[in-house]
């Protein structure tokens, strides 16, 4: 192995999520997801956009779960109308 190589989690790739929502989120809705969301490890998303109807998410899913982050939309008071994702090759 190259000297210039970095160490990896073992996943090469992240998962992409799009959710759409019901209806959309209130402010404080979005505080208790954005709280929420950070008491997960910082090292598990690539990217998170919250917006008023959807919310999008590129997570490592060896460092979390769709499902726990579904789950913590919904415990913030999002309702979920759509859910696509793009699953990593290497899964």
């Amino acid at each position: 192995m190259a000297d210039d190589e970095k160490k990896s989690s073992g996943a090469e790739e992240f998962v992409a999520a799009e959710i759409e929502l019901a209806d959309p989120l209130g402010p404080e809705q979005e505080k208790n997801l954005r709280d929420a969301l950070e008491k997960i490890d910082s090292e598990a998303f690539d990217s998170c956009d919250i917006g008023p109807r959807k919310i999008s998410f590129s997570y490592d899913p060896t460092r979390t779960k769709k499902e726990d982050l579904l789950r913590l939309i919904e415990q913030a008071g999002g309702k979920l109308k759509q859910v696509e994702s793009e699953s990593s090759p290497l899964l």
